[in-house]
């Protein structure tokens, strides 16, 4: 498994996790491991979009379309969000 995720790799909702919407925000447990985390609204914008297996750079224009900032930016922080969910276990890639 390579830690570095593409544009072009496609991911979900891992299977085992527990999210609760408080306020419009997401706030995820993954079973498997034991961990949890707090979404921001951009953040849980994107787990929303995850329902489905979408591929990173469908997620990134989605962003890029509904919100103000730098592309390049953007896809950076998306690829950070998506790479840290993917590590606790709360994201699949493939």
């Amino acid at each position: 498994m390579s830690d570095v995720l593409k544009l072009t790799d496609t991911v979900s909702r891992a299977r085992k996790h527990l999210a609760t919407e408080v306020d419009d925000n997401f706030i995820l447990m993954s079973i498997e491991h034991g961990v949890y985390c707090g979404l921001d609204t951009i953040g849980s914008d994107v787990w929303r979009r995850l329902a489905r297996p979408t591929p990173v750079a469908t997620l990134r224009d989605a962003v890029v379309a509904e919100y103000r900032g730098d592309h390049e930016q953007i896809t950076a922080d998306i690829l950070e969000l998506l790479t840290s969910l993917r590590k606790l276990g709360l994201v699949d890639v493939g």
